[in-house]
């Protein structure tokens, strides 16, 4: 036996640390507007732009970027056709699919920012008048804010953690926070330039559309305590960087820099110290991602006597949810490499950690923003981590291989508690496998946001509840949620991981997702995942207790197509075309229309960051096959499920899956699914490769894989590997 790398109990990974200590922010911002600053100063100052622009000029990558945005200048400033007038604001416009008035705000905005950046590069005034002819078509506008997160649409949301269930006023959102944080650079650059009526219509823009919307309401405002979720680090800070920006000007805005201080200090004592974050990678990256523009303002300003940079959950492995959590993408979060380029070369660069450093040199592609110029590639020394594999007891998430790269298969798997209904899945046990760059066994793809997907509908969607992924039903029966809309949390709701390890040649988790259901058909359940490096294969054993004669069902998502037979499924690797096209082939081959790319909303990251985790483009595809083993009747069947979102031009698609199907014939009941590459096996041609035995009670596959017979015996605390 080898020793475990990490081995965790349930009491380990279901308690909950404790905050970490705040600085005394009201204290350290209380002088802060007495100090005169010259602007710029949110991001640089006059002094270090001649360093900036020798950096630039010196790294070919960063000059071309550069050289890009000056032609975006040229075309900006010789446009003949100017789009001034606002389009009609649509209220409902996850259910036409379209924000007409968003974009062009944004296009307004976008431009008066990169024309902002030029002036302060270049010193050329003639970026100034046609940057404030953009930003002042963004101020004269009634609102920043998102049309589906007003009144009449967000009002029968599900409230996440820290917001009460009365929420009624809805005056500043992610979408106006975006806008805040852009309208506060471009005040700071192009202040020098503009005149007093310029300057104070900025700041008039900046106080009506964001912080009086605020300051002195917090209280109302959901997300200002809604600390679990990425929307409360976003909001704090759009709001703290307009009031550093205006300090010179009304220096009592102190008390905003404060409460932002200590709105995202308190997100991100919700990020575990292993790096986890409950509602996804996506919304990690984008909540993180966001306030970090704060942090390094605030720390600027404050001369480093604010540095959140140094919180024990992004100090020193700022990235590891990043980095070792890819392919988990679960909830409404992302599987693939996320995270801005910049802001991961920020954190690598403030962290000093070397594996942050190896995950943004490596997976994360750069968008070329202006951004990437400002905070450039990191200069520490990117360094590969010796342990791929990776356990996050804050979140009950773990994601196991033997090392990153196509050739070798990567599970991935959560437990968890049900407690999320902002962007959680009753999906306590579901796993995904994903090799060559294809997920074999994944996640249902998720239709864009639609009005209801948020509300006391959220459980009926096929991407939320428990039938659309990888987990075990008893007669039907399906989880339950911690939360619905005016009704009290329900706590215990959901499971835990009880035991990780990960060795050389194997890995494995165990888990205890009962109380995840309601305890009428399903008693108890306990899964156990192996993942056998040496040879891709995975062992997934489902010990299930309930009632005898109850309908036990399996389930699996395929992302590839499969080929079920009687007593077993194979799963077909797509071609190399078509893995290019993303993951889900099954259900196009099946006649499904293509789903829409689902547009940002919500939290989401906004970008879509490096190609598939398991990096490569390969000229040869395998294929795995899944066979079920159970002491006893058993059938597989196949099938697909429809999803249909609420649009005006829906799109009907199909989610396939197949499972395996007893009728328990004892009150205790133990399913295994292997899945092994095709052709590893040489008992493959017996119809007998693998065989579920029992040893001391304790439930044992054996079989042969690549030349060498192993068994893996389940015991309830640990699991060994045989290996002859």
């Amino acid at each position: 036996m080898l020793k475990p790398l990490l081995l965790a109990s349930a009491l380990v990974s279901a308690t909950v640390l404790p905050a970490q200590t705040a600085p005394d922010f009201k204290a350290l911002c209380a002088d802060l507007g007495k100090t005169p600053r010259q602007h710029p100063y949110l991001l640089f100052t006059a002094a270090e732009k001649p360093a900036m622009l020798r950096r630039i000029k010196a790294d070919p990558r960063s000059a071309e970027v550069f050289e890009k945005f000056l032609l975006e200048g040229r075309r900006l400033l010789y446009a003949t056709v100017e789009n001034d007038q606002a389009p009609p604001r649509e209220m409902h416009t996850r259910y036409v699919g379209a924000d007409d008035y968003r974009r062009f705000v944004t296009q307004h905005l976008n431009a008066a920012f990169t024309l902002a950046f030029l002036y302060q590069m270049t010193g050329d005034e003639k970026y100034v008048a046609k940057a404030f002819y953009h930003a002042n078509i963004v101020c004269a506008q009634e609102s920043w804010m998102q049309t589906p997160h007003t009144f009449d649409v967000i009002y029968p949301r599900v409230w996440p953690y820290g917001a009460k269930d009365d929420e009624v006023a809805f005056t500043y959102d992610i979408t106006a926070s975006a806008t805040s944080q852009q309208m506060a650079y471009i005040y700071d650059w192009l202040y020098p330039a503009l005149a007093k009526p310029q300057r104070d219509r900025l700041r008039g823009a900046l106080l009506e559309k964001a912080i009086m919307q605020v300051r002195g309401n917090y209280e109302y405002l959901w997300w200002a305590t809604a600390y679990k979720c990425n929307w409360s680090g976003i909001c704090h800070t759009g709001l703290g960087l307009a009031a550093l920006a205006l300090l010179d000007d009304d220096p009592q805005l102190t008390d905003v820099v404060a409460r932002s201080c200590e709105g995202i200090w308190s997100m991100i004592d919700h990020i575990g110290e292993d790096g986890g974050w409950q509602e996804g990678r996506g919304y990690w990256a984008y909540g993180l991602g966001e306030s970090v523009r704060f942090m390094e303002a605030i720390k600027r300003v404050t001369g480093g006597r604010i540095d959140m940079f140094k919180h024990r959950s992004l100090s020193p492995h700022p990235e590891d949810f990043g980095l070792y959590g890819m392919t988990a993408g679960f909830g409404d979060g992302s599987g693939t490499a996320v995270g801005e380029s910049y802001v991961m070369n920020k954190l690598a660069q403030e962290s000093g950690d070397p594996h942050a450093a190896w995950y943004v040199r490596n997976f994360v592609r750069s968008q070329e923003t202006i951004f990437d110029l400002i905070w450039p590639a990191t200069t520490v020394k990117p360094e590969k981590p010796a342990e791929t594999s990776k356990f996050f007891p804050s979140i009950d998430w773990a994601v196991m291989r033997k090392n990153f790269g196509a050739d070798y298969m990567t599970v991935a798997t959560k437990a968890g508690m049900n407690d999320d209904p902002h962007h959680g899945h009753l999906d306590c046990g579901t796993f995904n496998l994903t090799w060559e760059g294809l997920n074999f066994v994944g996640e249902v793809p998720r239709t864009p946001y639609d009005e209801k997907y948020f509300g006391a509908m959220r459980w009926d969607y096929l991407e939320a509840r428990t039938s659309g992924h990888n987990c075990v039903m008893v007669n039907g029966e399906e989880q339950i949620e911690a939360k619905l809309k005016d009704q009290p949390w329900r706590d215990g709701i959901g499971g835990h991981i009880t035991h990780y390890e990960s060795s050389p040649g194997f890995a494995y988790v165990m888990m205890d997702p009962t109380h995840a259901y309601p305890g009428r058909e399903l008693k108890h359940w306990d899964r156990s995942i192996v993942l056998d490096k040496d040879t891709n294969a995975v062992i997934v054993l489902d010990r299930v207790n309930c009632a005898v004669g109850a309908e036990i069902e399996v389930r699996f998502h395929p992302g590839v197509d499969i080929d079920p037979a009687k007593d077993h499924v194979v799963l077909r690797a797509a071609s190399p075309e078509a893995a290019g096209r993303g993951g889900r082939q099954g259900a196009a081959a099946r006649g499904a229309a293509a789903r829409p790319t689902p547009q940002p909303a919500d939290g989401e990251h906004r970008y879509t960051t490096g190609d598939a985790p398991t990096t490569g483009t390969r000229a040869r595809r395998s294929d795995l096959e899944m066979l079920p083993l159970f002491h006893g009747a058993f059938s597989v069947i196949q099938g697909r499920q429809p999803d249909l979102p609420i649009t005006e031009e829906p799109q009907l698609t199909w989610a396939p899956y197949f499972s395996t199907v007893v009728t328990a014939p004892a009150e205790e009941n133990i399913i295994a699914s292997v899945f092994f590459p095709t052709g590893s096996s040489e008992a493959a041609t017996t119809g007998a490769p693998f065989q579920l035995e029992s040893e001391n009670g304790a439930p044992v596959v054996v079989g042969t894989l690549g030349g060498k017979s192993f068994k893996y015996v389940f015991g309830p605390d640990q699991i060994t590997r045989t290996v002859n």
